[in-house]
């Protein structure tokens, strides 16, 4: 090994994983993204990738800082959605472990990595999967870690990482930044550098809407400790964690890397300003009735962009299946005009849309095959506006310069009402997802996302916060975390159980 040209294994998994949404299959895995030995930077060069773009950034960096030889594993990663079908996992996990034997000799290995997945047999498969790279390194070795800051940090990540950075902003539009991050890291750690880890979980799991990095607690969190980063305290890692993992190590947890007595002593502070601050963690959303008289009342006075209702319980970007009704049917009962509403997810209704072609008006009836008490059967009679493959690249926030596979997509009218109609779960968040069929966000007078937050980062365009409004209905992803019943989640925990104490900790380090 040379460290003039070092040697590096990238490998990664992705999934965010809700414990009361459906397995997440071997298929969803595969056709949303998994590339294999040099497949992964044959992507990752492409303009449009679609990978995880912390991988083409960390490639990107890695160029530009100097000579390297990459060595590409594996890359694997689908929407989030109920744990992993364990079968996959394993067996990922074992092509990994013997793709990694073969290419030895490596002077790192980069992980890239949600951070939040659960298993069909296994509470922390990041864990085994960040086991396996340290096993596979030895103990000199760096494994460096780049995860979503809704990960549920567990102490084996923890043990098996030299480093372990997390994204800064929510919507996360710091991916491929993050991955550029920590390609100078990795090349520290290689020239011989180690950091202090300094370990805090916090008995905190908030809703992720209150997890947004423009503003609140936990955007002062992470505020507070990028302004302490420097040469010996290079990393500061503020994780809200993913409650809907129900998780044993969910919480809050700051993790920060560096040296002498100013990593434990930040830590700490940031861990008493969670625990002070811990009332701006529970969420507060607007009454259905409420919201659909805001847009009603939008759709009459003719007012431009007046109004965006999120969708917050039925996010597919946090599990959610993207077809519940709550929303959608008191809209048409309200016969709200000048309404865009997306993504709904029902792959039966936009293959008839196809069938019928653009222009034709059909009886449908969403959910048909797949009703359930939050997404009900619902007769229809639609209008085809437009029909689209649904390949489509990202225009802004979270999507943007990313492919996305929409499936067989089509847009379609009932009554006052545009609706997109896909095949695949993806969380409304950009706007190509309309214009791609010619809508424009800006010609109606309310629009209506299945999203929880990262929508904010694209259609801002049109809406700032003012004219947002979290929507109180059903789904696998509402915010009001006392609707479900959870079987590991660490109790009490804030803001669940209201009487949480917590005496404060002394920070773990090694």
């Amino acid at each position: 090994m040379s460290k003039s040209r070092p040697r590096i294994a990238i490998l990664g998994i992705h999934l965010e994983s809700n414990a009361f949404a459906p397995v997440s299959t071997e298929e969803d895995f595969r056709k949303s993204c998994y590339f294999e030995g040099e497949a992964m930077l044959i992507e990752a060069a492409k303009p449009a990738p679609a990978m995880p773009s912390e991988i083409p950034g960390f490639v990107e960096a890695m160029n530009a800082g100097g000579p390297w030889e990459p060595v590409p594993i594996i890359i694997t990663a689908t929407e989030p959605g109920g744990p992993a079908d364990q079968r996959f996992i394993d067996a990922t996990l074992a092509r990994m472990r013997a793709m990694l034997a073969a290419a030895q000799p490596y002077d790192a290995i980069y992980i890239s990595n949600h951070g939040a997945m659960t298993s069909t047999g296994a509470e922390d498969p990041d864990g085994a999967l960040y086991a396996l790279a340290r096993e596979a390194a030895g103990p000199q070795v760096p494994v460096l870690a780049t995860v979503d800051l809704h990960a549920n940090i567990s102490r084996r990540m923890v043990e098996c990482a030299d480093c372990i950075l997390s994204y800064r902003t929510n919507p996360h539009v710091d991916r491929r930044e993050r991955g550029a991050e920590a390609a100078p890291l990795i090349r520290r750690l290689i020239a011989g550098e180690r950091w202090e880890k300094t370990f805090i979980r916090m008995p905190i799991v908030p809703p992720s809407v209150t997890l947004l990095t423009a503003r609140g607690a936990y955007a002062d969190m992470i505020a507070e400790g990028q302004r302490h980063i420097g040469p010996d305290l290079p990393v500061v890692s503020v994780v809200g964690s993913f409650a809907f993992s129900d998780a044993r190590e969910g919480g809050i947890t700051i993790l920060i890397y560096g040296r002498g007595d100013k990593s434990r002593d930040l830590a700490r502070q940031l861990a008493e300003f969670a625990w002070t601050e811990r009332e701006r963690f529970r969420v507060r959303l607007t009454p259905l009735n409420d919201a659909i008289a805001r847009a009603a009342r939008a759709g009459r006075d003719g007012a431009r962009s007046a109004v965006c209702l999120a969708d917050v319980a039925d996010n597919p970007g946090g599990g959610g299946r993207g077809n519940t009704t709550d929303v959608l049917e008191a809209l048409l009962a309200a016969r709200v005009e000048r309404v865009l509403l997306g993504n709904f997810v029902d792959p039966a209704a936009a293959a008839k849309c196809h069938a019928a072609g653009a222009g034709a008006t059909v009886r449908l009836t969403l959910n048909e095959a797949c009703a359930d008490d939050y997404g009900r059967a619902l007769p229809v009679e639609a209008q085809v506006l437009a029909l689209s493959d649904g390949v489509v690249v990202g225009r802004r926030g979270v999507y943007a310069g990313r492919t996305v596979h929409l499936g067989p997509a089509a847009a379609i009218r009932i009554g006052g009402l545009t609706m997109v109609v896909c095949s695949r779960r993806i969380q409304c968040a950009d706007p190509v997802f309309f214009e791609t069929f010619g809508l424009d966000i800006g010609a109606f007078s309310s629009l209506v996302v299945k999203s929880r937050g990262h929508f904010r980062a694209g259609i801002d365009e049109w809406y700032g916060d003012d004219k947002i409004i979290e929507v109180d209905a059903a789904g696998l992803t509402s915010p009001i975390l006392e609707r479900f019943t959870w079987k590991r989640l660490p109790r009490p925990v804030w803001p669940l159980d209201l009487d949480t104490r917590w005496p404060g900790v002394e920070p773990a380090a090694r």
